[in-house]
């Protein structure tokens, strides 16, 4: 029985022959997964995942520039939302031991067993699927970190009302909270806390021009209940207090 959710995968292998083996496999194991790139070692495929952000690394460990074992090592420290599994040649416990040491999903030994490949997936898109139901967005498929960014910015126009917490907020889409700021300021030119700090003080500005509306409640409406920390926030960042700012505009209309 399938979903409809595809899950990105990359291939990293530098023999050009079983990268197409283990290709082929992981489409016969799990119709589920979809290759969206390939690598000849760990240097490309860093740049690749920085660029496509997949969901699981299928990686060789002894490859030429940088192993396997290093790669999952920096996609720990950097990608830890991303699932690695290795396939080696070797059996050596020392390397096993290493690759759980590094966070590493499993590890598989070559030539592939098309019935533990299908296991090794089938536990992967339960964890993936398990992370991603309590969050309402169904397309959870592979995306590029400008469409994520997007996503982002479109959960906060949609909740600035509310508390917002970015670090649940990063966990609901399966990131460190220092990725997301990391693409976040990339596309946006400024960080998510800035991001929902200025959107929030541009909606008071519209909201205060109603002079019926008490500065508390209009303080309560752009997610901040504390009255003080929105006058500030508000003053830091035009230069006028609320009702400062209310006056001007209204002075301005007459």
């Amino acid at each position: 029985m399938t979903n409809n959710i595809t899950f990105s995968v990359i291939v990293v292998e530098d023999e050009k022959l079983i990268a197409k083996n283990i290709i082929k496999n992981i489409y016969r194991a799990n119709e589920n997964f979809e290759v969206i790139g390939t690598a000849n070692n760990g240097r490309e495929a860093l740049e690749l995942i920085e660029t496509l952000l997949p969901n699981i690394v299928f990686t060789d460990i002894r490859m030429p520039i940088m192993d396997g074992l290093e790669l999952t090592k920096l996609i720990f420290e950097k990608y830890p939302f991303i699932h690695c599994v290795i396939i080696s040649g070797h059996s050596d416990f020392s390397y096993a031991r290493t690759a759980i040491r590094y966070g590493v999903s499993d590890y598989l030994l070559k030539p592939i067993n098309l019935g533990e490949l299908t296991t090794t997936l089938s536990n992967i898109e339960k964890i993936l699927l398990a992370s991603q139901n309590d969050f309402n967005i169904s397309e959870f498929t592979y995306k590029k970190p400008n469409e994520i960014v997007d996503l982002v910015t479109e959960y906060i126009k949609s909740n600035y009302h509310e508390t917002i917490d970015l670090a649940a907020l990063a966990s609901h889409f399966g990131f460190s909270i220092s990725y997301l700021t990391k693409i976040f300021t990339k596309y946006m030119n400024m960080s998510p806390s800035k991001f929902i700090k200025e959107y929030r003080i541009n909606i008071s500005k519209q909201l205060l021009r109603n002079v019926s509306l008490p500065v508390s409640t209009v303080s309560e409406k752009v997610g901040y209940p504390d009255q003080f920390h929105f006058s500030k926030t508000f003053k830091q960042i035009t230069g006028m207090s609320p009702s400062d700012y209310r006056d001007q505009s209204k002075s301005n209309y007459l």
